[in-house]
């Protein structure tokens, strides 16, 4: 099982992560992660039921969820925009591209860039984009995906909102591909603890 961070504290070790996070309106969401329960996230992700690229359901223990983007963005907060997934390998490949400075060297690995190439500060970005977003087991390693929520942190003040990508909508994704996954048993794929724990919290006290 991916081991996630049961909060936020160790963001905040540097104000600089901080600074990026705080001006894209993610560090909300980070906040709210309080601890998770790996029984809760196995038998929500194995009773969800996809219906489409922006509908899911999921009804366990006497609790039924009707999961959209915009469900998803009113419990954590996270900007709404434009759809997107791991899958448009050629975005990804222009978000790489456009990403860094002329002074900027990374090493290339087959697909990706070796994180510690990247300089100090985006290195570490990347690293909580894959521990806090995208809920991965393996950090050495930045694809094509991850620089598209790079770029937008580095350059996201000349996006325009409706031009960002919407986070809940890869959320959704990411956990119908768990869902997928854990049904035919493809193992590790317990992910979005801290996620899956605030919507359920959610429907409980609503």
């Amino acid at each position: 099982m991916r081991k996630e961070p049961l909060n936020s504290r160790k963001l905040y070790e540097n104000p600089e992560v901080v600074d990026l996070f705080t001006r894209e309106h993610w560090i909300s969401f980070f906040d709210r992660i309080q601890g998770y329960d790996e029984e809760v996230t196995e038998d929500f992700l194995m009773s969800l039921r996809p219906h489409s690229k922006t509908h899911a359901t999921v009804s366990f223990r006497a609790l039924t969820l009707e999961l959209t983007p915009n469900f998803i963005n009113r419990i954590v907060g996270l900007p709404l925009g434009l759809s997107w997934s791991k899958e448009e390998k050629s975005l990804g490949q222009v978000a790489k591209k456009t990403f860094f400075l002329l002074e900027e060297h990374p090493v290339e690995h087959k697909n990706g860039v070796r994180r510690t190439s990247l300089p100090p500060l985006w290195s570490e970005v990347s690293y909580k984009i894959m521990k806090y977003i995208t809920c991965e087991g393996r950090f050495s390693i930045i694809y094509g995906y991850h620089f598209r929520l790079l770029h937008e942190l580095r350059y996201g003040m000349d996006i325009l909102p409706a031009k960002k990508l919407d986070i809940p909508y890869f959320f959704l994704q990411s956990l119908i591909t768990c869902d997928t996954k854990l049904n035919v048993r493809v193992p590790n794929q317990l992910a979005h603890h801290g996620l899956i724990k605030m919507l359920v919290e959610y429907a409980l006290n609503t």
